[in-house]
């Protein structure tokens, strides 16, 4: 069993070490939560007749910016890559 596998960038694919390709799944998958939390509060704060679009990206920054969050969404993709890859190497092709 090796201890490498591809890492897909457009047309290109790379030989990684698989817990590099772990950690950049884990980094791609905390950034597109942040994402997600960014839009929620920015366009809820746009929406609402008392702030706009300053406050909206400030409250997010004050948000993403708690190390409980930071922890929790790292934790979360850390949990949620290894249960994938657990899955899909317990389980043989068919």
């Amino acid at each position: 069993m090796s201890d490498r596998t591809q890492l897909a960038l457009g047309r290109n694919t790379l030989s990684v070490p698989k817990f590099a390709k772990r950690i950049l799944e884990v980094a791609v998958a905390t950034g597109l939560t942040a994402l997600v939390s960014f839009l929620i509060l920015f366009l809820n704060n746009i929406l609402t007749v008392r702030s706009g679009l300053v406050l909206g990206f400030n409250i997010w920054l004050s948000f993403i910016g708690r190390s409980d969050i930071l922890g929790t969404m790292v934790l979360t993709a850390m949990v949620t890559i290894a249960y994938l890859a657990w899955q899909r190497d317990s389980n043989p092709k068919r």
